[in-house]
């Protein structure tokens, strides 16, 4: 789908399934683009080590919409970050 080929923003929600959880983690892995992404699921392992191995700079788990809040400046991960530093994720530590 056009949704999935581009990044978009505004309120909109796109929903994709997938057969299984590491089909689902190659999906979001394999996108050129990695603002956020979030997993709605009840088993604790699987949250853990989506929230360990998918890459994406902001990551939600049971939680529509994984932004901060709107005095945070934006950046992204892959093809979503603007600028030189990434406002979230794992770069953020350094």
């Amino acid at each position: 789908m056009k949704i999935y080929q581009e990044e978009i923003f505004g309120p909109v929600l796109c929903v994709m399934r997938a057969p299984d959880f590491e089909t689902s983690l190659k999906l979001v892995n394999e996108s050129p683009f990695g603002n956020g992404t979030a997993v709605f699921t009840r088993d604790g392992d699987t949250a853990r080590s989506f929230a360990h191995r998918v890459q994406a700079g902001m990551i939600g788990i049971n939680v529509p919409i994984p932004v901060p809040m709107s005095f945070h400046s934006f950046g992204g991960w892959k093809d979503s970050l603007f600028g030189d530093h990434h406002m979230h994720g794992p770069d953020t530590n350094r």
